[in-house]
C-alpha cells in the first residue's frame, strides 16, 4: 500500500529557527532570551494567518526542552524534541481558544499547570486565536498568566490583538509577525520546486505567491492545488489559466476603445463577447479597475511591484500603454469605475444578463463624459491659440520712422477729439439729468 501524501505545508513546516522565513525580529528576540537564560514566562504572538505564529511556538517549545541544542537551535533527534515534532509530547499543550473558549477550560488549565514537565524542563501552552476566549475565560487567566509557576510558559497567538484585553497584553512580552513579500514568498516556493522536480517559470510562481497574499501556509496549499491542477507543469500559461488571468489584453482592448476609438458600439461588442464566453462581469469590472489604477501608478512612478497585482512581463506592457495617454483621462475612468462597480454591488442583480445590460448604460454614459470638454483641456487649448497668436505678432513688419510721426500726430488729442466727432456725427445721445 502506498504512503498516505502529506501536504506541502505540513511536509515543509519548519523545526529550526533558521529555516522560517521573514520573521527576524521576533526570532532574534527569542534566540538572545534563550541565548542569555532570560526566557518570560508568557509571550504573545500576533499577526496575520499563516506566517508562522504557531510553528515558532512549538521551536521554542522544542528549543526549552531540547537535552542537545546546537547552535541556539533544537537538535531534533532527542526524545523531546521528536516527540514534540510528531505532536505526542505531554510537556506541550496546544489549546484551540475558539473552540475551548469557556471559563471551566480556563480553570481546567489553572489546574494543570501545578503538575511538573514529564520529559523535559518546562510545559509550555500554546493557545491559539487567543482572541476567541470569553471575558471570564480571560479573566479566570489574569492570575495564573501573571504568576505561573517556573515550570510552565505561555504562548499566546492572535490575528486580532486588539480584542486582547489590556490586562492580559500588560502581563505578556508581545511580538509582531509580518505578512510575508511576494517576492520572498517566490524565491521560498523556487527552492521547493527544485526540490520537487517540478516544472515552473517565474511568472508561474509569481502567481502562487500573489495569491498566498502574504501566507506562507495558504501559499503552499495553493501551490498544492495548482501541482494537482497543471499535473506539475507551474507556468505561467498554466497557473493563469486556473485562476482565470487572461493577460492585460481584454483590459488593453477596453480602455482603447474608451480613450482612443471613443467607440460606443465596439465596447458593447466586447461585453456581449465576455458574457457569451460565460465570464464573470462584475469580476471582470474589478480586474479592469485594478488595471487602469495600477496603469496610473505606472504612470507617476509611484508602483510598488510588491502592490501590484501582474507579472514583470505585464508591468512593460503596461508603461508602453499608457505612456501616451493623459493622466487626468485615465483618474477620471478609474474613478467612474469604481463608482460603477460599487454601484452594482449595491444593486445585487439577480444574473448576468442583468448584470450586462447596467454596464452597457453605465460604460456608454462613460464614452460620452470622456468626450465632453474638461475645464483643463479648454484651459489647454486657450494657452496653445494664445501661444499662436503671439507668434503671429513677432512675425509682423515693423512701422518706419515717418509712419512713427504721421502716427503719433493722429494721436494729437485735438485731433482724436475731431475724429470722435466725426464718426459720432448725425448719432442722436439722449441727455440724462446729472446725478449730484
Amino acid at each position: 500500500m502506498n504512503e498516505t501524501h502529506l501536504v506541502l505545508a505540513r511536509k515543509y513546516r519548519p523545526q529550526k529557527f533558521k529555516e522560517v522565513i521573514y520573521q527576524e525580529i521576533p526570532i532574534n528576540a527569542l534566540q538572545n532570551a534563550l541565548k542569555h537564560n532570560r526566557v518570560g514566562h508568557a509571550y504573545i504572538f500576533f499577526g496575520p494567518r499563516g506566517v508562522g505564529k504557531t510553528t515558532i511556538a512549538r521551536i521554542l517549545a522544542k528549543r526549552l526542552n531540547c537535552e542537545a541544542p546546537e547552535d541556539n537551535e533544537p537538535c531534533n533527534q532527542c526524545t523531546s524534541c521528536v516527540e514534540i515534532t510528531r505532536g505526542v509530547s505531554n510537556d506541550v499543550i496546544e489549546i484551540d481558544a475558539a473552540s475551548n473558549r469557556g471559563i471551566d477550560d480556563i480553570r481546567g488549565l489553572r489546574e494543570n499547570v501545578k503538575f511538573n514537565a514529564m520529559g523535559g524542563r518546562y510545559r509550555v501552552y500554546i493557545i491559539d486565536e487567543v482572541h476567541m476566549l470569553s471575558i471570564p475565560a480571560f479573566n479566570a487567566l489574569l492570575k495564573t498568566l501573571e504568576e505561573p509557576p517556573p515550570h510552565v510558559v505561555f504562548v499566546l497567538a492572535t490575528t486580532d490583538f486588539h480584542k486582547v484585553p489590556e490586562t492580559i497584553l500588560s502581563r505578556c512580552q508581545d511580538f509582531i509577525f509580518k505578512k510575508v513579500p511576494v517576492l520572498n514568498l517566490q524565491s521560498y516556493i523556487e527552492t521547493l520546486c527544485k526540490t520537487e522536480n517540478l516544472k515552473f517559470d517565474s511568472e508561474g510562481l509569481f502567481w502562487i505567491a500573489k495569491k498566498g497574499d502574504g501566507s506562507v501556509r495558504d501559499t503552499l496549499s495553493f501551490m498544492e492545488q495548482a501541482v494537482t491542477f497543471t499535473d506539475g507543469n507551474l507556468t505561467g500559461a498554466a497557473v493563469g489559466k486556473m485562476i482565470g488571468y487572461h493577460g492585460i489584453d481584454p483590459h488593453e482592448t477596453l480602455l482603447k476603445s474608451i480613450l482612443e476609438e471613443s467607440n460606443a458600439n465596439k465596447l458593447l461588442e466586447i461585453l456581449e463577447r465576455y458574457f457569451a464566453e460565460g465570464i464573470d462581469l462584475s469580476r471582470y469590472l474589478w480586474d479592469f479597475l485594478d488595471f487602469v489604477h495600477s496603469s496610473i501608478m505606472i504612470k507617476e512612478n509611484s508602483a510598488d511591484k510588491e502592490n501590484l497585482n501582474f507579472p514583470k512581463e505585464d508591468i512593460l506592457k503596461i508603461q508602453q500603454l499608457v505612456s501616451t495617454y493623459r493622466t487626468e483621462s485615465l483618474l477620471l475612468i478609474s474613478e467612474r469605475i469604481y463608482y460603477i462597480y460599487e454601484k452594482l454591488s449595491m444593486l445585487r442583480l439577480r444574473n448576468s444578463y442583468e448584470i450586462k445590460i447596467f454596464l452597457e448604460i453605465q460604460l456608454r454614459k462613460l464614452i460620452h463624459e470622456i468626450n465632453k470638454p474638461s475645464l483643463a483641456g479648454v484651459l489647454e487649448k486657450i494657452n496653445h491659440l494664445n501661444e499662436m497668436v503671439k507668434k503671429d505678432i513677432n512675425h509682423l513688419p515693423s512701422h518706419s520712422p515717418e509712419n512713427s510721426m504721421e502716427d503719433k500726430k493722429s494721436n494729437h488729442p485735438g485731433d482724436v477729439e475731431g475724429t470722435l466727432k466725426d464718426k459720432f456725427s448725425g448719432v442722436e445721445v439722449e441727455n440724462y439729468p446729472e446725478i449730484e
